[in-house]
């Protein structure tokens, strides 16, 4: 097989070719810890339209700098501390490296009082205390701490400015500062003198500037107002870029006229089988095209081929116009079915006026001796934080809160068993019947660490309906795998139920 030797990096630009390269260790002269919630962390890019700002910051860096995102949804700054999360960062940092701080969403979840959960945090005590931590934890290991405040939700008022709430402010007269979540951050940096990135008015600028209609087209996920789509979450990577770079902080590191960011930036097969189709995806977020307006083109390496939709007929070749040097939310999928065993290293080509950029595939290809087709039909499931009603499954208690994402500690889980065969499983369907959102996830080991999604609803849906994933996970002989799906109800409820049946996971086993 044509071998392109290839090595991942960003943005490294030589006769016009933007071209991505690998941060090797011994490469990297600083690291930039980002933590935080849902807005800022990263997604599975064949599961769902969100894509958190943090997971595109990468990007603007010089390929010298490694970005390390441990933000994760449903997070507040306790909740991130409390977990462990904080722990795993103070574990990494070493002297001279950065570490990013934006919280405040879930902090808000109890309308500015502490929750029983670790979320909730009131504003002026608990929420400022741990920032506080997180400062001195990073100087304390040697390293720079940066806050960053929490990006706006999409909350227009009729005047076409963003509220007060979507600002993080819930106090209830103006100018009180009792609930104003942004206000504390930026007090807690002038007592402790942290540099602070103001992406709450960045963000607000550039919404307001877009109005209503565009920014639910273009920036946030159709289904509500505080998740960014691909091409979103590129343009707010950009403004704290541009934040940080009007302050001085790593300013020596990064560029914000970048025009197209790709994530990932390298795509990883890792294993496939002689004669099984795998399929990558990937964002391309145009956001300084030049010329302003014209046409991108994909030309998919030899053997492979592009979609640039779950279902869409894949082609050799792809392209699309684009204006005013954007092009809006495109996710890409790479078909490939390996025909002989061997390293594959190649690249998907991407072209714009005169310039391009390539993206690097990689796959390691195993050869099959025989092949079986195997369907696991799991009717046993293990509860946390939930129970299980003659009605359905529900809280402990019966009540849920209104929430915007899952809860770590909560969820329903199956256990594929161990096998004396490698099995390759493709697909993951069940029926869910009950007005409630789900995320759906799997992992190797009893911590859950790390971790796959698989598929989610962000939005709670009534009646009963038929759910099906794509998985492409190998579980080699002696592992195990576990799957959960962890729920959360999007309005406060005491008598919310769901129930789960027909689980099917398909694939074939190999031999």
């Amino acid at each position: 097989m044509k071998r392109l030797f290839f090595i991942f990096s960003i943005l490294a630009v030589a006769g016009g070719m933007w071209r991505c390269t690998s941060n090797k260790a011994e490469e990297v002269k600083l690291r930039v810890h980002i933590i935080g919630d849902s807005t800022m962390a990263d997604y599975v890019e064949n599961t769902t339209r969100t894509r958190g700002w943090g997971e595109m910051l990468q990007e603007f860096f010089t390929p010298d700098v490694k970005v390390i995102n441990y933000a994760r949804g449903g997070r507040s700054s306790r909740s991130f501390y409390k977990e462990g999360r904080w722990q795993w960062v103070l574990d990494s940092i070493q002297t001279g490296d950065y570490v990013l701080i934006q919280f405040a969403h879930n902090d808000e979840k109890e309308d500015g009082k502490d929750g029983a959960d670790d979320r909730g945090t009131a504003p002026w005590t608990t929420y400022k205390s741990y920032l506080e931590r997180y400062v001195d934890e990073s100087r304390a290991l040697g390293a720079t701490p940066v806050f960053v405040t929490p990006i706006i939700r999409r909350y227009f008022t009729e005047d076409g400015t963003i509220s007060p709430k979507g600002c993080h402010d819930l106090s209830t007269f103006p100018d009180d500062s009792t609930l104003n979540y942004v206000r504390v951050m930026k007090r807690v940096a002038r007592d402790k003198q942290v540099q602070v990135v103001d992406m709450t008015a960045l963000t607000k600028q550039y919404a307001e500037a877009l109005g209503a209609e565009k920014t639910i087209k273009c920036i946030y996920v159709p289904t509500d107002g505080t998740h960014t789509q691909a091409t979103g979450a590129a343009c707010y990577a950009r403004l704290a870029v541009e934040g940080l770079i009007d302050q001085g902080i790593l300013s020596d590191y990064l560029r914000a006229d970048i025009p197209l960011v790709l994530n990932p930036t390298a795509l990883h097969y890792h294993t496939l089988f002689a004669g099984e189709r795998g399929v990558v995806c990937f964002d391309l977020a145009g956001i300084n095209l030049a010329p302003e307006a014209g046409e991108l083109t994909l030309e998919a390496p030899q053997g492979m081929l592009l979609a640039d939709s779950p279902d869409g007929e894949p082609m050799p070749k792809l392209s699309f116009p684009y204006e005013e040097g954007k092009l809006w939310n495109k996710c890409f999928y790479l078909h490939y079915t390996p025909t002989e065993s061997g390293t594959v290293e190649e690249e998907v080509i991407i072209r714009w006026g005169k310039e391009s950029r390539r993206l690097p595939v990689y796959a390691e290809v195993q050869e099959v001796v025989e092949r079986t087709p195997l369907k696991l039909t799991p009717t046993e499931y293990t509860l946390r934080e939930l129970v299980e009603k003659p009605q359905g499954v529900t809280r402990e208690g019966g009540v849920w809160e209104a929430e915007i994402d899952e809860v770590q500690k909560r969820y329903v889980e199956l256990i594929i068993p161990r096998a004396e065969q490698t099995r390759l499983l493709r697909n993951i369907s069940f029926s869910i019947e009950g007005e409630v959102a789900f995320r759906v996830a799997c992992a190797y080991g009893k911590d859950f660490y790390p971790r796959t999604d698989l598929g989610e609803e962000q939005q709670a849906v009534k009646g009963v309906r038929k759910i099906s994933y794509p998985i492409d996970v190998t579980i080699h002989a002696g592992q195990q795998l576990h799957i959960r799906l962890f729920p959360w109800s999007t309005t406060e409820s005491r008598n919310l139920h769901f129930k789960l049946s027909d689980w099917q996971i398909d694939g074939v086993t190999l031999q």
